[in-house]
């Protein structure tokens, strides 16, 4: 009886947990629903309406052009070309030129870090031997 009782909670508590995320799955995939419901519906234009107390603009001319004529491909122009000043300057296309100018860089200096022997390892560092394993002379592991 007691063990009936204990499955029983447990398929409660687990059935309450899986509508739970039932329910709020479908209620964050409903909020982009309900916002466009709000924001397309005739309600919302009505009210507007309502409240809108500025004079409306004459309508405007239809056009009445059809889907084919907007499919139509429209013939366009290009500006003309023109030379600028910067064009032309032979040095703008010389090819030499950097190697007329070349660049020097300052000389190297030598930092007290770089003397202090602390920075760097004196040799006397013990290291375990280099030992060869089975699989390194496998046959196996270097053949394809």
């Amino acid at each position: 009886m007691k063990t009936k009782n204990n499955v029983q909670k447990t398929v409660l508590s687990t059935s309450a947990v899986i509508i739970s995320l039932v329910l709020i799955s479908f209620t964050v995939t409903a909020q982009d629903f309900w916002k466009m419901v709000i924001t397309n519906s005739s309600f919302n234009e009505i009210a507007l309406a309502m409240t809108d107390t500025r004079e409306k603009p004459k309508s405007q001319p239809v056009n009445h052009e059809t889907w084919i004529e907007k499919l139509s491909p429209i013939e366009e122009q290009e500006q003309e070309l023109a030379v600028e000043d910067w064009m032309k300057e032979s040095s703008t296309f010389d090819a030499s030129a950097p190697l007329t100018h070349p660049e020097t860089e300052s000389n190297l200096k030598v930092e007290d870090w770089m003397i202090d022997e602390n920075h760097f390892g004196t040799g006397n560092e013990n290291e375990m031997p280099l030992i060869t394993e089975p699989w390194m002379y496998n046959e196996r592991t270097w053949t394809w």
